[in-house]
């Protein structure tokens, strides 16, 4: 049930997954040969909140969604690795609304395809490293609940977003394969829209937090 339900969500995006996935595994397939390349899966949590015109009677607040994915990463150079990791990531924001009526609540779910391009430092023996890059979005739905049914608002989005990364991981190894956590911070450089809808700012950009664990495996004989 939960696999179907996230196919259904994802449907809208597919191309545009498919063309992530075949760009992913041909950056790995075209050196993975010539530098230690490898391949596996992550999922985590993403703790997103919402930046911009924000009205003076509206508080906006960060909430948690869900990440999960794939990742794949080569040496570009000694102690230096580039990172793809096509994911899905679940972006939600709550808000409360003074009214004369009293508080009025909401909550924004954004959907997205991402394709974080990641570059990787290794500090020290290997075992910490620092990251930073892009993160290139692709919205797949948007859907804003107020009490009743949600609302199906993705035509008011904009379907692309990017965002700037930094992060902070350890690995540990358990044998050939690695284990994976990360720490990041992701602030988006656009807005994600630019119309308004309801109480939500007209204009605003997305940030949030993300921790992610995952494994990878060595491809060749790394």
């Amino acid at each position: 049930m939960v696999t179907l339900a996230l196919a259904r969500k994802l449907q809208p995006a597919l191309p545009r997954v498919g063309f992530a996935l075949l760009l992913f595994a041909g950056a790995l397939v075209g050196v993975g040969t010539a530098r230690a390349a490898a391949i596996g899966a992550q999922v985590g949590v993403d703790r997103c909140g919402l930046w911009g015109d924000n009205g003076e009677n509206a508080q906006y607040n960060a909430h948690t969604g869900f990440l999960a994915g794939v990742q794949g990463e080569f040496e570009i150079a000694r102690g230096i690795s580039l990172s793809l990791q096509p994911q899905y990531v679940q972006r939600v924001t709550e808000s409360t609304t003074a009214t004369t009526a009293g508080e009025a609540q909401g909550k924004l779910t954004l959907d997205y395809v991402s394709v974080p391009i990641v570059v990787k430092f290794g500090l020290g023996s290997g075992r910490t490293y620092v990251s930073s890059g892009l993160d290139l979005g692709f919205l797949s739905s948007a859907k804003l609940s107020a009490g009743g049914p949600d609302r199906d608002v993705k035509s008011f989005f904009h379907g692309n977003d990017i965002g700037a990364l930094l992060g902070f991981g350890v690995v540990f190894p358990i044998g050939r394969p690695r284990l994976t956590t990360e720490v990041r911070y992701v602030q988006g450089l656009v807005n994600v829209t630019d119309t308004q809808i309801g109480g939500w700012p007209e204009r605003f950009h997305s940030y949030g937090w993300q921790v992610a664990a995952g494994i990878l495996f060595p491809l060749g004989g790394r």
